[in-house]
């Protein structure tokens, strides 16, 4: 039991983990990429309870939880002209 929790310990080890706010919205040549709103969830973050701008490729919908390796830098909003 106390091996299982150690692996699951070392999966996250070096990440930190957001889950999915808002989805303001759509980019890229054919709407591929997500601009994203997440907040910071993890436990041992100096960042807890922060929300960041992030771009997503592929499928996401709000409640997801995603892994980041970085949190001091934030993606630029993007203005649609």
């Amino acid at each position: 039991m106390a091996e299982e929790q150690k692996k699951e310990e070392r999966k996250f080890d070096g990440y930190t983990v957001e889950v999915v706010e808002k989805l303001p919205m759509k980019t890229g040549m054919f709407g591929s990429v997500h601009q994203v709103m997440c907040k910071v969830i993890d436990q041992n973050s100096r960042d807890r309870g922060r929300v960041i701008r992030r771009n997503i490729t592929g499928r996401v919908k709000v409640g997801d939880i995603l892994r980041f390796s970085d949190t001091s830098r934030e993606d630029k909003p993007i203005n649609v002209k």
